[in-house]
């Protein structure tokens, strides 16, 4: 190794140096020139669910335009639209849009939307001839000056709510990787003198009756396939287990046994139905099969046991038990075991549903005399009132889990409400007394 003396292990000279400062001062002035001539980068618009301090994106959605003037489709469109987003209470709904947004593509000034603070921007078009109607809409990310999603709809006028629920479910698709729920039914029992089921959209429209027994029904519950629904039922003296097809309308007989058979409750894969029988004296929760036939007894205790609720993996179920002297909820595993109590918080808790998304339970807690809907963790933790006002009661989990129906008073008469997660908005959707709502999973017609 040849040997390079003292000052090559020293401080070199700084002539040396000056080629390599000149070429970092050019590549530092390159740089600068740079920031100045763009903007800062946007970063994707999205919706983070699992963000504890998610703020309400701003979103505008101007009139839908339509092709016949003077015409109120477009407008009417618009606001089906706005609700739908509005109700999951993940977006503020921008009141006043600026005047540089233009129905027109080309003219949307994406400078003047950023500086209003809008992060999202919905435009639509409407074209109508004769019973058939032509909806094209699209989402834009404001910050990233792009389209994210869009779709050109045809049907039947007479559909046209639907069309605009299935592009609010693209939309939420886009923005948080889940489809929204606004395609879906909500199934109910009538609180007057009919006690039948109904069967709803999410937003109350398209009211239908689905049964005529004449007598006391309870606790609807859709098929994981929305083909069917079973309920509890008196139709022969006793509360049995019936099963309604919704196409063909016939009723069948799951499970007639002696006593109670109540609270029946699909497993997500839609193998086996979860309810509380009383075939051995006080009710205990069972496993049947869709046919009816007793798979095995999950719950043995002293106390009644009722309402069971199955995770959304299908590995556990939480349900109602008085065991304690008052009912609590407790969560079992499936396929048998040890249960664990899991509310604690106040002296009565009932009406459990597992939320969707595997995180929450919702249910029914009597709070100073009054019932109101809660939700808790899983494993017992973030004990959190979401109703105030009135009785509230039946809570049931959107198959998004972003939204909750249940039964409320607070009108006056039992309605149907349904509310936001975090409980900042509730609205009545049912136009008659009702109770006991249940969501399906799928748009059934």
């Amino acid at each position: 190794m040849k040997y390079l003396g003292r000052r090559s292990m020293g401080r070199p000279p700084m002539a040396s140096f000056r080629p390599h400062l000149k070429i970092l001062f050019a590549v530092c002035m390159c740089l600068v020139l740079l920031c100045n001539v763009t903007e800062p980068a946007q970063a994707k618009l999205v919706i983070d669910l699992n963000n504890p301090n998610l703020a309400k994106m701003p979103i505008a959605i101007p009139d839908f335009a339509s092709d016949q003037p003077g015409s109120a489709l477009g407008k009417e469109l618009t606001n089906i639209l706005r609700n739908d987003l509005y109700m999951t209470g993940l977006f503020h709904i921008v009141d006043s849009v600026p005047a540089g947004v233009s129905t027109r593509e080309e003219q949307t000034d994406f400078r003047l939307l950023t500086e209003s603070g809008i992060q999202a921007l919905v435009k639509g078009r409407v074209h109508i001839q004769g019973d058939q109607l032509t909806f094209e809409a699209r989402l834009y990310d404001v910050g990233m000056r792009k389209m994210e999603t869009g779709k050109r709809f045809t049907g039947r006028l007479a559909d046209r709510r639907s069309i605009v629920h299935t592009f609010a479910d693209r939309v939420m698709q886009t923005l948080t990787g889940v489809p929204g729920c606004f395609s879906t039914r909500i199934a109910f029992v009538g609180a007057a003198q009919n006690r039948e089921i109904y069967a709803m959209d999410f937003d109350g429209h398209n009211l239908a009756q689905l049964t005529q027994t004449g007598t006391i029904i309870l606790s609807p519950e859709w098929a994981p396939d929305d083909r069917s629904i079973i309920f509890t039922a008196y139709l022969k003296g006793n509360p049995d287990l019936w099963s309604l097809d919704l196409f063909s309308r016939n009723q069948r007989l799951v499970s007639g046994r002696q006593g109670l058979n109540a609270s029946a409750r699909y497993s997500p894969q839609g193998d086996r139905i979860a309810l509380s029988l009383s075939v051995k004296g006080i009710p205990q929760i069972f496993l049947i099969t869709p046919q009816g036939d007793i798979i095995n007894r999950l719950t043995n205790g002293r106390g009644n046991d009722i309402s069971p609720t199955w995770s959304p993996d299908g590995s556990a179920i939480a349900y109602v038990s008085d065991r304690a002297g008052a009912p609590q909820i407790y969560v079992t595993p499936a396929n048998g075991g040890p249960s664990t109590r899991l509310t604690f918080e106040t002296k009565y808790n009932t009406d459990p549903d597992w939320s969707p998304r595997g995180d929450l339970l919702a249910f029914t807690s009597r709070i100073e005399g009054r019932f109101q809907i809660c939700t808790i963790r899983t494993d017992g933790s973030d004990f959190r009132i979401l109703t105030r006002e009135g009785s509230n009661q039946e809570p049931a989990w959107s198959p998004d889990g972003r939204l909750i129906a249940f039964s409320s008073n607070r009108q006056g008469k039992k309605r149907v409400y349904v509310m936001d997660a975090r409980g900042e908005i509730q609205i009545p959707v049912t136009s008659v007394a009702g109770k006991a709502p249940a969501w399906s999973s799928h748009r059934i017609r």
